[in-house]
């Protein structure tokens, strides 16, 4: 009986317990980067998250449209790709992040709206038309879904020199970072079962 608890204990440390804190230590050591740290590239393709809260624009929304903003003024990068299409609240997650990078100094003609993509996965596949003359591309995006957004930018654009830069900090509003954490190990597993990476 005490070898079957003990070997229960020891799967639920190494499939509930291990896989949130790897993300965790992942979001940590990505979010330490700063602009410094990145290489210039070509274009930022920054993945766009809800845009409206509780009535007010996504605090996590605000933090990566002007990351993305602050790689451009730094001249890091040429020009933002902003992606997302219509979210759970009705609103084009990619019109909020141009007007957010707009208000930060970006021009207008350096922003390109991708519109279509509903989930990470979408954001890479509907930026590939984006990205396709650019070696050299930069992920924007909170730091805990940039391992996974790097996964599957790699397995679509295999001939680009792929970089991450993290907003700063910010998790789901409603379920606070571990909500956030658990719904990210939710999506690594799907989108590795599916083949994505």
């Amino acid at each position: 009986m005490l070898k079957k608890i003990l070997l229960a204990l020891f799967i639920l440390v190494i499939f509930v317990l291990i896989p949130p804190l790897w993300i965790m230590w992942q979001d940590f050591r990505v979010s330490r980067q700063t602009i410094d740290d990145i290489r210039p590239a070509d274009k930022a393709v920054v993945l766009a998250t809800k845009a409206f809260e509780f009535g007010k624009l996504n605090p996590c929304l605000v933090a990566r449209g002007e990351a993305a903003a602050d790689l451009y003024n730094a001249g890091k990068v040429k020009k933002l790709i902003v992606s997302g299409g219509i979210s759970r609240d009705l609103q084009y997650s990619s019109h909020h992040l141009q007007l957010i990078a707009e208000r930060k100094g970006v021009p207008p003609a350096h922003i390109e709206l991708e519109e279509k993509a509903g989930s990470t996965y979408e954001n890479i596949v509907f930026s590939n038309q984006f990205v396709e003359d650019s070696p050299r591309v930069i992920l924007v995006s909170a730091g805990f879904h940039l391992m996974r957004a790097r996964w599957l930018a790699e397995k679509q654009w295999p001939d680009k020199d792929i970089q991450v830069y993290a907003a700063p900090y910010c998790s789901e509003p409603r379920g606070g970072y571990f909500y956030t954490i658990m719904r990210e190990v939710g999506a690594i597993v799907k989108n590795g079962f599916l083949g994505r990476y």
